[in-house]
């Protein structure tokens, strides 16, 4: 039986992570709205906060791909990190609903063979190419109505430009909301008007964009006053 979303938070909330609790329901009702016969897959599972989240939510039978390879210590990769996503995961009961792929992105999704995915969730390597490979290689795999969502979109320059470059005039992606620095999409084939409105919503994220930046800037050059300013919560731009 899935748990609440009290339940899964307050188990979430005790792992290493970037979310805030509105971005963490964000994540525990996608995978409750998992489309019957699919799959959820996410890129970049770190400690296993999201994973926590996302599989809370699934539906009986539901089970979520999180993809990983553990091993760069940039991201917060290596044999620790990987011990404590298994314990986390272990702890939170949800070992049954979880398949483990140690690798890149682009390693998994060319060799995937879990049938249709109905929910996506990139967190993944924030560079440009890094982020055009995951949506490259996952969206031929999202089955029609199935949702992409997209964690530190219009926070990071690599992320938030490949967000633009395929997102912004797409005919099969549209904008469907955020909570700040996580982009909800749903894949499907769109119409003109609803381009129209994805590109609106995507535009008015630009000027988040650059207090985002304005922020990171602040803060390598030191100016603390100036980065606080800028600041209206704890932890931006990570959130």
């Amino acid at each position: 039986m899935s748990a609440t979303f009290a339940e899964a938070w307050t188990m979430a909330s005790t792992v290493d992570g970037w979310l805030t609790e509105a971005q963490g329901r964000a994540l525990f009702e996608a995978g409750r709205r998992l489309l019957p016969g699919t799959t959820a897959v996410e890129i970049g599972s770190h400690r296993g906060k999201s994973a926590v989240l996302i599989a809370s939510g699934l539906p009986a039978g539901g089970r979520l791909v999180a993809v990983d390879p553990f091993d760069n210590p940039r991201w917060g990769g290596g044999p620790e990190s990987l011990a404590a996503f298994e314990a986390n995961i272990a702890r939170a009961g949800l070992t049954d609903r979880i398949d483990l792929f140690r690798g890149i992105s682009i390693e998994a999704s060319s060799t995937w063979s879990g049938g249709p995915v109905g929910f996506c969730w990139v967190d993944g390597a924030h560079d440009l190419e890094s982020t055009l490979a995951d949506f490259d290689g996952w969206l031929p795999h999202i089955a029609e109505g199935g949702e992409l969502y997209v964690h530190d979109a219009f926070s990071a320059i690599g992320t938030t430009k490949a967000v633009l470059r395929r997102f912004l005039w797409s005919s099969t992606v549209r904008y469907a909301g955020c909570e700040r620095t996580l982009v909800k999409f749903t894949v499907g084939r769109t119409t003109f008007s609803q381009r129209v409105v994805s590109a609106a919503g995507l535009l008015r994220r630009l000027p988040f964009f650059t207090r985002m930046l304005a922020i990171k800037l602040a803060r390598r050059r030191g100016h603390k006053r100036l980065e606080g300013w800028l600041m209206t919560r704890p932890n931006e731009p990570l959130i």
